[in-house]
């Protein structure tokens, strides 16, 4: 509970992301959302409530664009360096967790230079590309998706799509004047679901979700707290909007759109410097092919590999400080 309130908001939003988002048979190879306009065809807390929380247990086609706009002058001078600009991150490719294989394109923007790198991992082993040249990743480094470790307090079983669904609680609770419209997502026919983040809704949801996925050990939040990070979450929190694409015959949510503007009261700018902070997170899953998990034909060195994470670095830092 003692989370920033935006960052609790935005923990929800990627929780309800990572737990919902599911497969279907009626999935095309279209790499953007077809939408048309049309009435809704059910009410949305029926549409939410039937929500199929079963982990895919098939290759999933990601896309995830996250965008992150922080103003201000924070006093922590290596956050400063990130609020001179909008930070964005994007994912787009294949994961098969089952399989414990995967073929990603990652992004990330700072400034004016994007970060461009290719992730592939299967069989036991993983690489990464770095300015057209690939090298070996050590068999931990991509521990979510090779399944072969996790961080500390974490575990396969807590990660499950389920038991997180089950501890954010009915979704309906999260939503205010929910409004409900029929749109495609990869050529799946699906229900739009929209609507107000509910912020006493999620303050107790993000509570029950940290605990669920933290160490079964730690103290569950009391409800003082809980109603102490709703208050504060009122207070900085001037539009907080989430649009669910439920489909219609598999009941998965195969796409998410959340988006957050806040504005940091007298004691939070004091102790911060943080004036204001825009979240904007868009994700999308449909089912897909088995990814790419061939080994590259020529791989760098490991010094090679240093030299080009240490040039990476500099780029990260150079960008964020450049603007």
């Amino acid at each position: 509970m003692r989370r920033s309130p935006v960052a609790v908001v935005a923990l929800v939003a990627v929780a309800l992301t990572v737990a919902a988002c599911g497969s279907s048979s009626n999935s095309s190879d279209s790499s953007t959302a077809d939408t048309t306009a049309a009435s809704g065809s059910g009410d949305a807390a029926n549409i939410l409530s039937a929500i199929d929380t079963k982990a895919s247990t098939g290759p999933q086609k990601l896309k995830l664009d996250v965008t992150i706009d922080i103003k201000g002058a924070p006093s922590n001078p290596q956050l400063a360096l990130f609020t001179k600009q909008p930070i964005h991150l994007g994912v787009d490719g294949v994961v098969d967790s089952a399989g414990k294989s995967a073929d990603v394109n990652v992004s990330v923007t700072l400034g004016t230079s994007p970060i461009e790198a290719e992730i592939r991992t299967g069989g036991g082993k993983s690489w990464i590309q770095l300015d057209g040249k690939w090298y070996d990743l050590p068999a931990d480094a991509l521990s979510s998706t090779t399944g072969t470790a996790l961080p500390t307090g974490a575990s396969a079983s807590n990660l499950d799509a389920g038991k997180i669904l089950a501890a954010i609680g009915d979704p309906a609770k999260l939503l205010d004047n929910a409004s409900v419209s029929s749109e495609t997502v990869e050529g799946i026919d699906s229900d739009k679901v929209s609507g107000d983040v509910n912020i006493a809704g999620v303050a107790a949801a993000a509570a029950n979700l940290s605990k669920s996925l933290g160490n079964s050990t730690a103290a569950a939040p009391t409800q003082a707290e809980i109603d102490k990070t709703t208050a504060q979450l009122k207070k900085i929190v001037t539009k907080a909007h989430v649009d669910l694409w439920v489909g219609k015959s598999d009941h998965k949510v195969h796409r998410v759109a959340f988006n957050v503007d806040s504005a940091m009261d007298a004691a939070t700018k004091k102790s911060s410097g943080i004036d204001a902070a825009t979240i904007n997170l868009d994700v999308t899953t449909v089912d897909a092919s088995a990814p790419d998990i061939s080994a590259p034909s020529s791989v760098g060195t490991p010094a090679e590999f240093q030299a080009a994470v240490v040039g990476l670095l500099g780029k990260v830092m150079g960008g964020a400080a450049g603007g």
